[in-house]
């Protein structure tokens, strides 16, 4: 394969996503109506969490990216998460009894033995850690997984399909009773009605939210979450920075790119509006370790998440862009050049459509978001490879 580093053309990635549903590794729209992120979820913790609990902290997990959860640890073992929100969660060690709280505070006994997701993107932070096994609750179908052993699971009755998101077979969770579900909060995927239930039945939740962090390293870090959860912080630390030197590795080829580096934007299509992706967003910064550089950069480069165009709007930001990245995972099926004209006119003279240099996602891009550093090393050889040379990446291919 040869490789460009000094003489690239000009290159504009757009990543063309058709819906949120599928996604709690997806960013807000713009206008999305969701909680409040803190400030610094941090702040919430430190100065009350002996008051609150009666023990004594006695520090806090180390992280380096990730902006919305916290761990702190406490004499004996125990340990409190806060999520974005400022929800509290004791953890309390197998064999330990619960302290006296002076405050209202969720409480789940060690160990977690059983898990429920309601996001394929959860299997992220489980995977790593080998706590697979641990599901047996999801409500995502069978044929929309795309990871073997899930779906095998699934087939000997291990795993069971609980329904849609925001409205679950309550009666099948209670019937299980895992010790702990997973839920992507401030989104479809965790409506408060379907938390409430929760609460309602006694059912354990924590709000994964790694979909609000603004850096690929930061949801990368949600493994550290599991870590804690599971009493393998070691093994979590281990993976994150195994993987945090390959992404550095790939930041440094990247950066001898120079000035020749690839234009790109993103968004995705819902009915007749494209949602483009803000500066902000994490995706963009994925692509930006990868060498691209955002067409778009002065898209709201403090917010992640989306915003708005038509057709017509978007069409004068790509106009001359050479590579065109089109998510085709979330909404109606776009698996050519055809298909993507068919929907919009204004493709059609698009310079890289023009030129056949369309990318499109493979299905399994979205539940292997552990494979961060993979996903972005891919991403480089499309950008560094003569266009005709490669037709597919694991987690890419080029659109005929």
């Amino acid at each position: 394969m040869n490789r460009k580093i000094s003489i690239l053309t000009k290159v504009m990635l757009m990543i063309l996503v058709l819906s949120l549903t599928l996604t709690g590794c997806k960013g807000k729209e713009k206008g999305e109506e969701t909680s409040a992120k803190p400030e610094k979820v941090e702040e919430i913790v430190k100065d009350d969490i002996d008051e609150d609990t009666g023990l004594v902290r006695e520090g806090e997990m180390e992280l380096k990216y990730a902006k919305s959860f916290v761990v702190d640890y406490l004499e004996g073992g125990y340990k409190v998460i806060t999520d974005w929100e400022g929800r509290k969660t004791l953890l309390v060690p197998e064999g330990k009894e619960v302290p006296e709280l002076k405050t209202e505070m969720n409480v789940i006994q060690l160990p977690i033995e059983t898990v429920g997701i309601f996001s394929t993107t959860n299997i992220a932070i489980l995977r790593p850690l080998g706590l697979m096994d641990k599901i047996i609750l999801t409500t995502t179908e069978r044929d929309r997984w795309h990871v073997p052993e899930i779906q095998q699971m699934m087939d000997e009755g291990k795993i069971s399909y609980v329904g849609k998101n925001s409205a679950p077979d309550y009666e099948i969770i209670e019937s299980k009773n895992p010790s702990l579900i997973l839920i992507t909060t401030g989104t479809s995927h965790g409506k408060d009605e379907t938390i409430a239930k929760f609460d309602e039945m006694g059912i354990k939740w924590i709000g994964n939210a790694e979909q609000r962090e603004t850096d690929p390293r930061g949801r990368l870090e949600w493994v550290k979450l599991a870590g804690a959860l599971f009493d393998k912080e070691e093994e979590a630390e281990d993976f994150f920075e195994e993987q945090i030197k390959k992404i550095d590795e790939i930041e440094k080829k990247a950066a001898e790119i120079g000035d020749g580096k690839e234009k790109f934007a993103s968004t995705f299509l819902s009915g007749d509006v494209y949602y483009v992706r803000n500066k902000g967003d994490y995706e963009v910064k994925m692509f930006e370790l990868a060498g691209g550089e955002y067409i778009m950069s002065e898209l709201n480069p403090d917010e992640d998440g989306n915003t708005k165009m038509n057709a017509e709007e978007l069409y004068k930001g790509i106009e001359n862009v050479d590579i065109l990245f089109y998510n085709n995972i979330n909404g109606p099926s776009i698996q050519s050049i055809g298909d993507l004209v068919a929907g919009a006119e204004y493709f059609a003279d698009v310079k890289a459509v023009k030129e056949g240099r369309v990318w499109g996602y493979k299905p399994h891009y979205y539940q292997y978001s552990d494979h961060i550093a993979d996903i972005i090393e891919d991403l480089y050889t499309i950008f560094t490879t003569h266009h005709g040379e490669i037709t597919e990446t694991e987690y890419f291919f080029l659109m005929k």
